[in-house]
């Protein structure tokens, strides 16, 4: 599977504890499985306990229109009987109970209670950033890039196709081309086939599209990965399934392309719905930046948008899908595109060499023609309307070319933000079940809320991020406590495969060793005038004036004067 060795471990812990003595049998135990799969014994199970069982239930889930308007209408009826039913002392004991609880929520710890939580000292914290473990080199003309380290004869390949060669208006094609390969058939095999193929073989195939922004250049790199985990011995697999996969896919399977279709837009649907910050902060950053443009195109709400109208019209679209599915493999799948990213040691990399060439060697040349990627810069402050009882409010900008660089700081900043400002007036005060900001190298900030009751107040609060910053004050055991919080989401225990997706990240966006030990070393040497300093960031990014909402439509509505355009999340 996906992470065999995490996956054997759990599995041994369970039988160690359910059965002590299951090391002393194990060989009968899988020679048993081993008979019974000769014999029937599985296909017995599923017939006995799946297609003969006579216990079922049937669910029936019928949307209502406006049901969450009904229901609010409803509450609000019933919470002014209550009232109306409550004598003058009963009511003023709830304003006495309601002012108390604010009181208690508006009162820190006191100093004494804090102090009595062990904490670590900054001497405490490695001073010097984790390294780097790539190396750029070159197998029969394709550019590699190594990760080199211990991987337990895991090999972990990344095959990956730059998508400037794909023109804008068919990038929608490229996020719907990662859902369909592997999941059509093939010249040799049905997709079921193929997946059994890919699982006896290997701990798995997945195809993914992603974008770096370049650091050192300007710009970003977008990028189709296809990505491989097998043992050494069965690298030459992972390169032949792919040249199977990326070149002889059929895709006139008509109803097998408008099952997975649905399927996407389902997902889609689903994810938008429960990552509705992400989507938010998605779609505010895609009015200026051009990485979450392409980002939208690709992924977000556009992409939605995309497929919804993809399934809607599928009858009389289907040959302009399949035709633009056709037109973006034949741009991306050439030799002169192709770029290998490999993460094992020493023993894994010598097998690479021959395997690599059961790929590149089957690819054509390409045109070399490329196709920017630019952000509208439009300010469209959009609102997206949805059943949901509750909001994701985001608040956008841009601080590159502000004249305030990045620094490692703004991590701290994040920490302190998120624990601190936000927590306490969006979360404590104001009922939102998680708040969020973030400051990127490329000179991106955003502010988010997660399930919020509100939508106007929280942007009150946001806008007053920049005196809280401008005016911060912290003992430094609060520093401290906030430099961990910082350092923990840096220094995260990386399993092998992790190590080289952060390698990769890096010699993408042109992330030099020395750039993450200034910004570690930034990081640890912050004090409180340090963080004032960066009021300015956050003045840029909250008076930016750009945002976006995913959620209720009636709290939506009541502000409506907030955004330029307002429009259901889906067509559904």
């Amino acid at each position: 599977g996906f992470a065999p060795q995490k996956m054997n471990v759990k599995i041994f812990e369970r039988f160690r504890h359910a059965c002590d003595d299951f090391f002393k049998k194990k060989g009968e135990f899988f020679k048993a499985l081993k008979e019974g799969a000769g014999n029937g014994y599985f296909e017995g199970l599923i017939k006995k306990y799946l297609l003969d069982n006579p216990y079922e239930a049937l669910v029936i889930l019928s949307p209502e229109r406006n049901m969450t308007a009904r229901l609010e209408a409803e509450t609000a009826e019933k919470l002014a009987e209550y009232k109306a039913g409550l004598s003058n002392d009963e009511i003023l004991d709830l304003v006495r109970q309601t002012k108390e609880l604010k009181e208690y929520q508006d009162t820190p710890s006191t100093k004494e209670e804090l102090e009595l939580i062990p904490l670590l000292g900054r001497s405490d914290m490695e001073p010097e950033a984790a390294k780097l473990i790539f190396s750029e080199t070159e197998v029969d003309g394709i550019t590699v890039v190594r990760h080199d380290t211990f991987t337990s004869g895991i090999g972990y390949l990344k095959v990956l196709f730059d998508t400037s060669r794909v023109p804008v208006q068919d990038l929608p094609y490229v996020g719907l081309l990662k859902a369909v390969l592997g999941y059509v058939d093939t010249a040799r095999h049905t997709y079921g086939d193929l997946s059994s193929e890919i699982f006896l073989n290997s701990g798995g195939v997945s195809f993914s599209v992603t974008a770096f922004p370049d650091l050192k250049n300007g710009g970003f790199t977008g990028l189709f990965a296809a990505s491989v985990r097998v043992l050494y011995e069965k690298l030459d697999f992972g390169f032949e399934i792919l040249k199977e996969i990326l070149t002889e896919s059929i895709l006139e399977d008509e109803k097998r392309l408008r099952e997975i279709l649905n399927e996407v837009r389902s997902k889609s649907q689903m994810r938008l719905m429960s990552s509705g910050h992400t989507a938010a902060v998605s779609r505010a950053t895609s009015y200026f930046s051009d990485v979450s443009y392409y980002n939208e195109i690709t992924a977000g709400i556009d992409y939605f948008q995309s497929v919804e109208q993809w399934v809607r019209e599928f009858d009389s679209k289907k040959g302009e899908i399949i035709a633009g599915l056709k037109r973006v493999m034949g741009a991306l799948f050439t030799r002169d595109n192709m770029t290998v990213s490999y993460t094992a040691d020493d023993r894994g990399f010598s097998f690479l060499p021959e395997a690599l060439k059961k790929l590149s060697q089957a690819l054509p040349e390409g045109e070399k023609k490329t196709y920017a990627v630019k952000a509208p810069g439009i300010r469209r402050n959009e609102g997206f309307t949805s059943s949901s009882k509750v909001n994701y409010v985001a608040r956008c900008g841009s601080f590159a070319g502000s004249g305030y660089p990045y620094t490692g700081v703004l991590r701290l900043l994040k920490v302190a933000l998120n624990y601190d400002y936000l927590w306490i007036n969006l979360r404590v005060k104001g009922g939102a079940y998680g708040c969020m900001c973030g400051f990127s190298p490329n000179g991106t900030g955003y502010f988010t809320s997660y399930r919020d009751p509100n939508l106007k107040e929280t942007y009150d609060v946001y806008e007053g991020a920049v005196d809280y910053v401008k005016n911060y004050e912290a003992d430094e055991r609060t520093m401290r406590k906030f430099i961990i919080g910082a350092v923990s989401g840096v220094d995260v225990p990386l399993g092998a495969s992790d190590k080289g997706a952060r390698s990769l990240s890096a010699w993408l966006t042109h992330t030099s060793y020395e750039k993450l030990e200034k910004n570690r070393y930034e990081l640890l040497h912050a004090d409180v005038e340090t963080i004032r300093s960066l009021y300015g960031i956050v003045d840029v990014v909250v008076h930016s004036g750009l945002r976006c909402v995913v959620g209720n439509a009636g709290k939506i509505q009541e502000n409506k004067d907030m955004f330029q355009k307002i429009e259901p999340l889906t067509g559904a």
